[in-house]
């Protein structure tokens, strides 16, 4: 593909390499009062780990409401203009690559064009970020919400909320070591859910740290998910367990491509324009972070974030060579 091209998503193939589980006791006065009669309530926590076998990008062409597929892409960047299209697409959940995508170029700070800036992905966003009236603002539907919870390796676990559909996706583009799936439902039941979670001592709707602190911290034990794994279900089962939660869960973790997790703290991120003139290749992603090589070998990282849905002249196509 080549022109005026924006890209909309990372996606990836992955099969499963690992799976284990392990169990803790609840602990705390909502798990005492919820064990009354029955014993003291256990957590425990099946996990699965995954490792990425392809990563692809979703490309648009300018004036083209359809996306394209290109995996172990190549790309050669002419120019990154200085304007965003609008991120708003419809279609069947699950499948974005089916997905028609707006033409118009963004104007709002959420990254919408004024047409899609209420709409219900735009709300339902805007909910899951956190934004209250604007899940007042929804008019409910049918589709299912996931609550998680996100151990990245602190004394915290990270409570946050997605479209189902979505949980694997979501939990890829963090700095993580393990996610357990918590709880399902409507967007205003799951929200709710993720609240009254999120306040618990040990854990927070928010970041809880900065991106940098998390990104090394998760990238620490992610990197030994393969000989510690049981090590890491049995962590994430007692942090389960310091929020009164009781019962079984089952948990995802996501490894890179080729690189370790610790190997995304050692190459420093740069900004696009450092990309311009230069024709690169995707080698690896983890924790929203995608790994860029040049044809000198050199690595570089990218945000993710700050790649998607940017206008952008050049070139994007498959690589043939994939050795």
């Amino acid at each position: 593909m080549e022109g005026l091209l924006t890209i909309r998503a990372v996606v990836f193939e992955h099969e499963k390499v690992a799976s284990t589980s392990a169990t803790s006791k609840s602990q705390g006065l909502t798990a005492w009062f919820a064990g009354l009669g029955q014993g003291q309530p256990l957590v425990s926590v099946n996990l699965t780990v995954y490792k990425i076998t392809r990563i692809g990008v979703l490309v648009q062409r300018a004036g083209s409401s359809r996306v394209e597929v290109v995996w172990n892409p190549v790309m050669y960047f002419e120019k990154f203009l200085d304007y965003m299209f609008c991120r708003y697409h419809e279609g069947v959940p699950g499948r974005p690559w089916e997905h028609t995508y707006c033409t118009r170029l963004a104007s709002t700070r959420a990254g919408y064009c004024r047409l899609h800036s209420s709409s219900v992905k735009a709300l339902y966003e805007l909910c899951a970020q956190g934004y209250d009236r604007a899940c007042n603002a929804i008019i409910p539907l049918p589709e299912k919400f996931t609550v998680y919870a996100l151990d990245y390796g602190g004394s915290k676990l990270k409570i946050g909320l997605t479209q189902s559909w979505r949980l694997m996706w979501r939990v890829a583009e963090q700095p993580h070591v393990a996610a357990a799936k918590i709880y399902e439902e409507g967007i205003l039941e799951a929200r709710s859910m993720e609240r009254k979670l999120g306040r618990q001592r040990t854990a927070t709707e928010g970041p809880a740290a900065r991106l940098l602190e998390r990104l090394h911290s998760s990238a620490r034990l992610a990197s030994e998910l393969l000989t510690k794994a049981e090590e890491v279900a049995s962590r994430l089962a007692t942090m389960l367990s310091s929020l009164g939660l009781n019962g079984s869960y089952n948990a995802i973790s996501i490894l890179p491509l080729k690189l370790t997790p610790r190997d995304f703290t050692s190459v420093r991120q740069v900004g696009l324009e450092a990309l311009e003139g230069k024709e690169v290749k995707i080698v690896d992603y983890w924790a929203g972070i995608i790994m860029i090589e040049d044809d000198e070998g050199s690595l570089y990282a990218v945000s993710k974030g700050e790649l998607l849905h940017r206008a952008i002249k050049g070139i994007v196509r498959e690589n043939s060579d994939t050795t």
